[in-house]
Order: structure tokens, then C-alpha cells, then sequence
């Protein structure tokens, strides 16, 4: 048995290793792999977002110009709303950034990051860089311009444009547009750990757009004579599939942004605009630029090696190409070190495997395991050619063993390893803000790879080590493989509701993830900015954090137990707490939180976290209702809120639910985006609006103006614009400081209003009915007022309430001003 006391990390890591069974191309694809083979082309595309990049054209980079072609988007989405779940923040930049790997994987593209945190709409790259390190992520791209080398360079975004569309797309172009030049000059210093030789791409484009111009009928009457067209409506014979076909489900990946897409055929124009560079006199953004071996020195010896490959190429039998590309790999490998030389001989040596048909497989029966605990390791190799191939080595967790095994045709080679792994590698990368991986590539000292010997030429491949297993009913599958800490601790809210003068009982989940029992401490630790500390921090400036209250319970965990709840009753006052917060200290096979993000259409993730929670202060003797319906949209966290504060709360199924059933609620709450996700709305809207006229109150939260299920939903005439306010400390006007709502149960004032995370609202009402009565006014810095967050109408005997105020934020965030208004909204009394 081991003791552990439960400590967490305080830095935010990820772990996503990509799962899949091991794929051969066909003959075709494997020749148009082959025919890129004579392309050194490289182009960069630029923008804010997961979802922001234009899949047909990195697929026409990739595909028709057979480019090496990157996507270089500054954040990771977490700020981002989310339609397939209730998970947001980072939950939901783990989400994003898995959707963008895949769709990469698809097109054909690479993927990059910076370390800009998505941290919600900005309004203008001004708001951007105010909460944004301008000079660090300048940096970052020169950096990554320097290290990729590409030819061209082409924006999402127009730099111009301030103001116009969310500060972030604007910010990105801007930074691309210094960073095009700055790239080529010696004396800007870059970052410290830069090993990169200046670079001058040749071009910098803007990828035009209908959305730039409202609607695509503006776009088709506008001037486009500056504007370059590309014909993307390529078919690729050798893949059987137009650019577009791919482009769709490249960015069909998106999906918790909802952007399923339809697949197109044809002729199709997209538009970029030459921003700085070289002119063109054609549609090839490549235009004077030498693509091809001759930009090596040395190169002009393979450019005919590999036209000799492609004319010679059997499409029945591949492995005859395998002879010539032993023999390319090694006329690259004696050229100069360039990224191109990196490139192409990595391309060489998987043509090698496929056109081999090799089976290359490193694989465990275990899902995941905990450091210094032993894990079967299975190692397969399949050679299908008639090609001899030798096993020269295998390497697994960095431990290398010689083998010197010859493979015929059809032989299958096994073999056995037990390994152990150390903490240091319960991840592969920061999320946000480590700059080694902020490139997004896996820097693991992990290594697991085999070595093989293909006519006299030595290739390495490095493999992930795979979770491999049968199901019944989908048969072979495979997932990610994981080392995780042994223990994970997290508190069961992230919020709890707390009468005055009571001790409060706070839940705590823990999980054993090792194969042995475990005793050890819960520690609860609070933190808090109070006047004394902030004094104390003064004095100590490198102090993490101080801890005003402590707290330790012991626990047992039964081999491989999961989610143990444990009850501590304390007296915890208002504020944040810490589960094992021990300043940033890691102890082997302990943690904090490790957090899963499991979806079907992207890979098993977890990630490292801190567990906190927030305490707030509330009388719950204040409310009057007592049963409240909840219709859910999109997802959020209020209901579980709203159950903490005392209410009955039920789900209403939309499609079974009558008149009649919706009598029993005292008020009823549409949640976020319901009238664009929920198509019953389209009829059960009305039921709603009889039962506000029969004397229910109906809080509608934010929806927005796009696809909406049904215009009516409001019994008034109600539009939605795209108006929000994103200084979360914006002040607020009140119309009629006595108006009920502001009044009871609870005073609201402007204090109501202040440490609100990421926005005040969103998607206010920009037309209503004069039956709707805006309860206050407010605007970002430098705009007008107004007046469409929070609408309330009278309807027969109740009230229809309309905001676009954040509460699908602040509530689940503990903020009791925020809490107070909403609970004011929900008591709000009818005749």
C-alpha cells in the first residue's frame, strides 16, 4: 500500500495523441503522393480561430498546388460558444483544437498555434491587444515564418478593417501584415529561444470573401478587378473527389460550432487580394517562384530521380517504386540541412511504407496507466511486398532493443515489452502559454519507434502507443493510450450556495487510476486578495499564493476506485478554494483534476487542471417560487445553479410536453440558443406564450440571429441583432431605478454589475414590440447606448422576459450580482 497526499499542478496541460489503426493507401493515392514528391512549394494560412480558416483553399493549396501548406490560428477557441455540450472554456479549447487537428487530417494541412487566449468577442483589435501580449505574439509568428519558410502567405482577415468584425480576425491580419517583413530583418530580435534563419516570403494575400460584403448578392455585383480568382472546383482522378468534397468534410469537423457542410461540384471562385509582395500577372499564387529541386543546392540530382518515379510507377504493383526511392532518400540525405531536405525525406520514407504495404503497429490492451506501474507493450510489423525488409531495432519508452530480424513477403514479426512511465510525461503539451509547444507538435521525451533497413538505407518510424481492443458490436478499435497521475481530486460543483451562518457541506470526487490502494489527505486550501494579503504579497512578491484557511481529511482508495464522493461539512465562508493547491509543486502520481473530454468524433483527451470552487453567501429564505421548468438549448450549467439555490428544477421534454403539463411551473427558462437547436419550438412556441398569458413568467436567455427555428419567440415582435457588449465591467443605466425587477427580492444596483467574466451580454434585441420595456441601458467604450439585454412584457396575467445578459456565464462562475438579478427575474410576481 502507498501513501499519497493529494496535490494538483498549477500550470494547464493537455495530452491528445491521435488513435487510429494503422492505414495503407491505395495505388492512386500513394502516385499522388508521389507526383508532390517534385513540388518545394510552402504556403501559410493566418487566422484568429479554430473554425476561421477556408478549407477549400488550403485544400487547393494542398491538392492542386501541391504545397506544403500550414494553419496558423492565434488561439485554441476556448472562448467560443459550444452546440454539442454544456462544456466551455478550456474544456471546450481541447475540443477545438482536436476538430482542427482532424480537419487538417483531412485537407491535407498542418496545424499551429500560438499562445493567444481566446478570451470572447472583442469589437476591436485595440480591445485585443489590450488583454493580448502584442509584442510576444508578433514574435510567435515571426518566429513561425522564419521556421516554416513559406512562399506565401495568405490572410483570412483584412487589416484594415477595424472595427468592422471581431477584433481578434482584425488583430491576426495586422500582426501577419508586420510580421511579413519583419521575418526578413536581421535586427528584430525575436524570441529567446529562436534557432531560425531570417526569411522573405515572396507574397502576402487577403482571402476575399462574400461575408466581408452582408450577403453574397453584394459580393456578386462588387468590383472585383484587384482581386486574383482562383478556379478551387478541382477533381483529383487519382482520389476520385472534387476540392470541394474534401474541403466539406475538412470542415464538417467543426462541429461544436456547428458547421456541417455541404459538399459541391464544379466550377467555383474563390478571391484573394495581393496585399504586399510580388505582382502577379496569373491565378498562380506561385508565379516566378522556384518550386522545384533546383531551390536545394545541390537538388537538381533528384528532380530527375523522381520524374523516373512517376513515369515508371506501377499502379498493380507500387513496390516495384521501392528500389528508386531507397535511392532518393539517400541522394537527400547528403543535400545541406534545410526544412526542405526535413520535408521531402519524411514524405520518401512514408512512400517507402506504403508502397512496402507495411504494417507498423505498437499497441497496449490497457486504456491508460499511472507512473511506475508496469505496462504490456506489443510491437507488430508486417511486411506485404515482396521487398526484404529488416527489423533493425525497436525503441519503446527510450529504451532501444537491437532485433536484426529479416521480414519476406506475408511474414509478420512480433514482440513483448513491459515498460514503466515516469510523471515528467503525463503530457506532451502546455494548452495556452508554454512557448516550446505553443507550435502545437508533441514535444514528449517519450520515444517509441522502429527502425528498419530497406535496402541498405536505415529509416526510423515513431508511433504513438495505441489502446487496442475488440468491441462486440464495432469490432477492431483503437484509442489513445495514457499516462495519468494516479489520483485525481476535484470538488463536485464548481459553485455552492451557502445560507448564512451554517456550516456548509462540500463535495469532493476522487478517482484511483493505479492498480493498488491508496490512502492519503485531502487538503483544502483558500486563498483570497484580501487588504492583508495584498500587504503581505508586497512584501513577498514571489509568493504564489497565501492560504487563510486549511483544511485535511484522509481518505482510501480501492485499487483502480472512481469517482468516491466524500462529504466534509466546514464552516467554508465566501470565496474560492483549492483542493491540494501546493503552489505549482508536482508529486509523482498525485494531482489535481484530471479532466476528460470524450466525444465521438475526436480522440479520447485529458487534461490537468486545478480544482477550485467557489463558496457564495446566499438566503435562500427569499424565495417565493418554487418549481421551475427548464427547456434546454445549446447546454449550460444554470440549472444545476438554480437546484443549489433551493429551486424544484425540471427538464422539459419538448416533444411530448401539453398546455397543460407547463401549468405546474411557476416560471419556466429557455435556455441558450433552444430556438436555434430545438426545431419543436417551431409549434410548442405558442404553448409558452399561452402559459405566460395565463400567468407564467418565461425568461428567454440568448439566442442568436442566424437559423433560427422560428421567428416568433416572443408573442411581440422581437428581432435579434448582433449587438453584445464585451467589456464585462461595462456600467449600466437603469431606465426606472424602481421598477419591480430591481427591487425585490433583492436591491439590484450598479454593484450587481462588476467582476463578470468574459462579456455582459450578447446578442441583444435590437427591435421589439412597445410592449417590451428595457430595464437599462449600457455600451462598450466609445459607442451609444443601448437598451435590447434586458426586455420584459406583459402578456395577459404573466411576463415574457427576453436578455442577452451572460447569465450562462456568471451563475456557473459563483457571481452572486449576477445570481441576485436572475433569481429577481425568476420571482418576478404575476397577477
Amino acid at each position: 500500500m502507498k501513501n499519497n497526499i493529494i496535490y494538483i499542478f498549477c500550470a494547464l496541460f493537455i495530452q491528445n495523441v491521435f488513435a487510429q489503426k494503422p492505414q495503407t493507401p491505395t495505388p492512386s493515392e500513394i502516385y499522388f503522393k508521389i507526383e508532390k514528391l517534385n513540388v518545394l512549394a510552402s504556403a501559410m494560412y493566418i487566422a484568429a480561430h479554430p473554425d476561421d480558416e477556408n478549407t477549400r483553399l488550403i485544400t487547393y493549396l494542398t491538392h492542386h498546388d501541391k504545397a506544403y501548406t500550414n494553419y496558423l490560428s492565434l488561439t485554441r477557441g476556448n472562448g467560443g460558444q459550444n452546440l454539442i455540450s454544456n462544456e466551455l472554456g478550456t474544456d471546450l479549447g481541447v475540443i477545438r483544437t482536436n476538430e482542427l487537428w482532424n480537419a487538417r487530417n483531412i485537407d491535407g494541412g498542418k496545424q499551429f498555434f500560438s499562445t493567444a487566449d481566446d478570451f470572447g468577442f472583442s469589437k476591436h483589435p485595440k480591445e485585443a491587444f489590450s488583454k493580448w501580449d502584442k509584442d510576444l505574439l508578433l514574435k510567435q509568428m515571426v518566429y513561425m515564418i522564419r521556421k516554416e519558410q513559406p512562399d506565401v502567405i495568405v490572410n483570412r482577415f483584412d487589416h484594415r478593417t477595424e472595427g468592422t468584425t471581431h477584433g481578434h480576425h482584425t488583430a491576426s491580419a495586422q500582426l501577419s501584415k508586420l510580421a511579413f517583413n519583419l521575418a526578413n530583418d536581421k535586427n528584430y530580435k525575436g524570441l529567446s529561444q529562436e534557432n531560425a534563419e531570417i526569411w522573405q516570403p515572396k507574397r502576402l494575400f487577403f482571402n476575399v470573401s462574400w461575408f466581408f460584403f452582408g450577403s453574397k448578392q453584394a459580393f456578386d455585383k462588387a468590383d472585383k478587378s484587384k482581386y486574383i480568382p482562383l478556379n478551387i472546383g478541382v477533381f483529383y482522378n487519382q482520389l476520385g473527389k472534387n476540392n470541394q468534397e474534401i474541403a466539406s468534410l475538412s470542415r464538417s469537423q467543426h462541429q461544436s460550432q456547428g458547421f456541417g457542410d455541404m459538399s459541391s461540384r464544379g466550377e467555383e471562385i474563390d478571391y484573394v487580394e495581393l496585399v504586399d509582395g510580388d505582382a502577379l500577372k496569373s491565378s498562380n499564387l506561385f508565379e516566378g517562384i522556384d518550386t522545384s529541386w533546383n531551390r536545394i543546392k545541390g537538388g537538381n540530382k533528384i528532380q530527375p530521380l523522381v520524374t523516373q518515379l512517376i513515369k515508371e510507377y506501377d499502379f498493380k504493383d507500387p513496390s516495384k517504386s521501392i528500389n528508386l526511392l531507397t535511392k532518393i532518400y539517400s541522394e537527400i540525405d547528403k543535400l545541406p540541412e534545410t526544412i526542405w531536405k526535413t520535408r521531402k525525406q519524411n514524405e520518401v520514407r512514408e512512400l517507402i511504407k506504403n508502397c512496402a504495404g507495411l504494417f507498423l503497429d505498437i499497441t497496449t490492451n490497457e486504456p491508460y496507466t499511472t507512473p511506475n506501474e508496469n505496462v504490456d507493450v506489443k510491437v507488430e510489423v508486417a511486411n506485404r511486398s515482396n521487398q526484404n525488409i529488416v527489423i533493425k531495432d525497436v525503441t519503446i519508452n527510450n529504451k532501444k532493443k537491437s532485433v536484426g530480424k529479416s521480414l519476406a513477403d506475408q511474414e509478420v514479426y512480433y514482440d513483448y515489452f513491459q515498460t514503466k512511465f515516469t510523471n515528467q510525461d503525463y503530457t506532451n503539451f502546455k494548452f495556452i502559454d508554454n512557448f516550446n509547444d505553443f507550435k502545437n507538435q508533441f514535444n514528449s521525451s517519450i520515444k517509441n519507434e522502429i527502425g528498419l533497413e530497406v535496402n541498405g538505407v536505415y529509416l526510423s518510424y515513431t508511433l504513438p502507443i495505441q489502446y487496442h481492443y475488440k468491441d462486440v458490436v464495432k469490432g477492431e478499435i483503437y484509442k489513445p493510450f495514457h499516462v495519468v497521475p494516479a489520483v485525481s481530486v476535484q470538488f463536485k460543483q464548481p459553485v455552492y450556495i451557502s445560507n448564512s451562518n451554517k456550516n456548509q457541506n462540500v463535495s469532493v470526487v476522487l478517482s484511483n487510476y493505479s492498480d493498488v490502494e491508496i490512502d492519503g489527505k485531502i487538503i483544502i486550501n483558500k486563498n483570497e486578495d484580501t487588504e492583508i494579503s495584498k500587504k503581505i504579497r508586497e512584501k513577498v512578491p514571489n509568493l504564489v499564493s497565501l492560504v487563510l484557511f486549511s483544511d485535511e481529511t484522509t481518505f482510501n482508495l480501492k485499487p483502480n476506485e472512481k469517482n468516491k464522493e466524500i462529504i466534509i461539512n466546514k464552516d467554508f465562508t465566501e470565496g474560492k478554494y483549492f483542493v491540494g493547491h501546493n503552489n505549482g509543486l508536482s508529486i509523482v502520481g498525485t494531482s489535481g483534476e484530471t479532466k476528460w473530454v470524450d466525444y465521438n468524433h475526436i480522440p479520447l483527451n485529458y487534461y490537468l487542471k486545478d480544482s477550485e470552487a467557489k463558496v457564495v453567501s446566499f438566503n435562500k429564505s427569499v424565495l417565493k417560487k418554487s418549481k421551475i421548468g427548464y427547456i434546454v438549448g445549446a447546454g449550460d450549467e444554470i440549472p444545476q445553479v438554480l437546484k443549489d439555490v433551493g429551486y424544484n428544477v425540471d427538464f422539459i421534454n419538448l416533444e411530448t410536453i401539453k398546455s397543460e403539463d407547463l401549468s405546474k411551473y411557476e416560471t419556466i427558462i429557455v435556455g441558450i440558443r433552444a430556438f436555434n437547436t430545438e426545431s419543436s419550438l417551431k409549434t410548442k412556441n405558442r404553448l409558452l406564450f399561452d402559459y405566460v398569458k395565463n400567468g407564467g413568467t418565461v425568461i428567454t436567455q440568448y439566442q442568436t440571429n442566424g437559423n433560427l427555428q422560428t421567428e416568433e419567440i416572443a408573442p411581440y415582435k422581437l428581432s435579434i441583432g448582433r449587438t453584445r457588449i464585451t467589456d464585462e465591467n461595462a456600467v449600466v443605466q437603469f431606465i426606472n431605478p424602481n421598477e419591480t425587477v430591481l427591487n425585490k427580492p433583492f436591491k439590484i444596483t450598479q454593484e450587481n454589475f462588476k467582476n463578470w467574466v468574459q462579456e455582459q451580454g450578447l446578442y441583444y434585441a435590437d427591435e421589439f414590440a412597445g410592449e417590451f420595456q428595457p430595464v437599462f441601458t449600457s455600451h462598450d467604450f466609445d459607442e451609444k447606448d443601448t437598451n435590447g439585454a434586458l426586455l420584459i412584457a406583459k402578456h395577459g396575467k404573466g411576463h415574457y422576459i427576453y436578455t442577452g445578459l451572460s447569465f450562462f456565464r456568471q451563475l456557473p462562475a459563483g457571481n452572486t450580482g449576477a445570481l441576485e438579478l436572475f433569481i429577481n427575474l425568476i420571482e418576478l410576481k404575476n397577477e
